[in-house]
């Protein structure tokens, strides 16, 4: 299946700019492998060099190298795909649509959430006012986690245990003697990596405190080992903050949008779906992402593009 993926990628891109090829080649004026008679240019070997995290000055060399030998795999079997006219099955030329569709309204709310949605230096900097536990404040939390299962009844007895609890070990045996099934762990998180709820009870315990907080929706016990300070610099968060509130502002202006589009939108439902109705405005999906208070703070993804 991944071969197939990788394949139809390729081909898709190869449709996708086919129409400007030559113009392609005068823009970027170099080429960085020919496979086969086939050009692998620069550019694009650059367009996947833009999309890669974690390349720094000092190893992108070493990644542009095994980018390109990736691309030249790619080719090769693009080729061979090509020669035997792979793109023209039914299942290929579905995948490729679905791509298309995928890529150009990525591409879409991309554009509009850049042309936007521009916070301030005003709302940055209130932001980093108003979060220390994030920045002026901020902390590495060194925690031991006994992890419950979703759905898990948290009793008064545990609780009362819990309270006066010194450790984790004697909860982990009353869970085990109530037949209760539990992850175990111990790690390292600064804040900005902490769910808000955990980090909105954390930031005010002492070292030590052994407690019940929810996580992604899930009851957790946790022990507070220690808490190291270590605040980040208004110039140093900036980056991060601008990120967040790009966003946090893209999610809210393309769902706004989106409701706006689909209002104007003439939609019917034909054939089996004939009577399906709308879904209600304030209806959310049943795979929706938990809010935001679930979610790190300031490491979310473009939401809405995901």
């Amino acid at each position: 299946m991944s071969v197939l993926k990788s394949t139809v990628f390729a081909v898709m891109m190869v449709t996708l700019v086919s129409c400007g090829k030559s113009e392609e080649k005068s823009a970027s004026g170099q080429v960085a492998a020919i496979v086969d008679g086939k050009e692998i240019s620069v550019l694009q070997l650059n367009q996947v060099m833009k999309n890669m995290p974690n390349v720094t000055a000092e190893n992108a060399d070493a990644v542009r190298k095994q980018v390109l030998e990736r691309l030249i795999d790619q080719q090769i079997v693009l080729n061979k795909a090509l020669e035997e006219k792979t793109e023209r099955s039914a299942e290929v030329v579905s995948a490729i649509e679905a791509a298309k569709r995928d890529v150009i309204t990525r591409a879409y709310l991309t554009n509009l959430v850049g042309a936007r949605v521009k916070p301030s230096p005003q709302q940055v900097k209130d932001y980093f006012e108003s979060h220390p536990e994030l920045f002026s404040a901020r902390k590495i939390y060194n925690l031991q986690d006994i992890s419950l299962p979703a759905g898990t009844h948290v009793t008064d007895e545990l609780k009362t245990l819990v309270e006066h609890s010194k450790g984790l070990q004697e909860v982990a045996e009353f869970l085990k003697g109530q037949g209760v099934k539990f992850g175990a762990s111990s790690y390292s998180r600064p804040a900005e990596q902490m769910p808000t709820d955990a980090l909105d009870v954390l930031k005010s315990q002492k070292d030590g405190a052994v407690l019940i907080i929810p996580m992604d929706g899930n009851p957790h016990i946790v022990k507070l080992v220690g808490a190291v300070s270590s605040p980040m610099a208004y110039e140093q968060a900036k980056p991060l903050i601008q990120t967040f509130l790009v966003n946090s502002g893209g999610q809210k202006l393309i769902k706004s949008e989106l409701a706006r589009m689909k209002e104007k939108a003439k939609v019917e439902y034909v054939g089996a779906f004939a009577g399906n109705k709308p879904a209600p405005k304030d209806a959310a999906p049943s795979d929706a992402k938990p809010a935001e208070k679930n979610n790190s703070h300031i490491e979310k993804g473009v939401v809405g593009l995901d």
